[in-house]
């Protein structure tokens, strides 16, 4: 029986061996879509269960402060004080299970900090109304986005917000997420909106990062985020394997029974 064993844990290896040399790790690639004018509340994708969500704005009294809600979506805000003060701007910013980073050589001059913008859709208009940026005067901005708490094997999506209503040269700005050039203003006067865009991914582990980065005029956006669970992941290849194990194990347990061998497989 131990040499009947043997074989059976044999067995079981090989097949785990084989389970995880299918497919090699790799970094999750997100599959970004194009860029979306954003025109009412409907652009809210409300698709699968949210994961994380945020405001890029902190407390305060202005319109757009805190916790908003758009077409059933809670987008959280961060809670931290609002300052614009040249040099006083954080270079991170945490709400839940997104994090916004961001350099500048300017003593981080308007880093991450809000910013009380003028327009937007009536539906959403305070949610559009706050941003987070990166400023650089020398060369391109760029903000980095992690998102975290993610379960490998699972499928999202992003949905991220650009926006800046005012007139003025801020209408022609982009950012740059994705390789997709998103306009912060598609009409380029005071008043007009900005842009949006999805991707889906499959999380490879716990978080996953990609960037926002200022094109012209050098500003990095983030107006506002989401990441929603699309799909939960099937039953791992540890599942897999041990259910081949317990097969394997039935069918040699079969076998010494129809030998006659019942009780000494019992006894092992």
């Amino acid at each position: 029986m131990k040499k009947s064993f043997n074989i059976f844990a044999a067995v079981t290896v090989t097949a785990l061996a084989l389970s995880l040399a299918v497919e090699p790790a790799k970094a999750a690639v997100i599959n970004w879509g194009a860029a979306q004018n954003i025109t009412g509340s409907s652009d809210v994708v409300t698709t699968g269960t949210l994961h994380a969500s945020a405001n890029f704005f902190s407390t305060g009294t202005q319109a757009g402060s805190g916790n908003i809600t758009v077409n059933t979506v809670q987008f959280d805000g961060f809670q931290s004080a609002r300052t614009l003060a040249p040099g006083s701007g954080p270079t991170s910013l945490t709400v839940g299970n997104i994090t916004l980073t961001g350099t500048s050589p300017v003593v981080n001059e308007g880093n991450l900090q809000g910013f009380a913008g003028n327009g937007g859709p009536a539906s959403y208009n305070n949610l559009l109304n706050q941003i987070a940026y990166v400023y650089n005067t020398n060369t391109t901005g760029t903000m980095g986005v992690d998102i975290g708490g993610l379960t490998n094997g699972a499928q999202y999506l992003i949905q991220f917000w650009v926006n800046d209503s005012r007139g003025g040269s801020p209408t022609t700005r982009t950012s740059l997420v994705g390789g997709t050039s998103l306009a912060v203003n598609t009409t380029g006067t005071a008043g007009g909106f900005g842009q949006y865009i999805t991707g889906t991914f499959t999380a490879d582990s716990a978080t996953q990062s990609f960037q926002s980065i200022g094109g012209v005029g050098q500003v990095a956006y983030a107006n506002a985020m989401q990441v929603r669970l699309l799909v939960v992941p099937e039953p791992t290849q540890m599942v897999s394997v041990a259910a081949i194990g317990a097969a394997l194990g039935m069918w040699r347990m079969r076998k010494l029974r129809r030998n006659g061998r019942g009780s000494e497989a019992t006894a092992c």
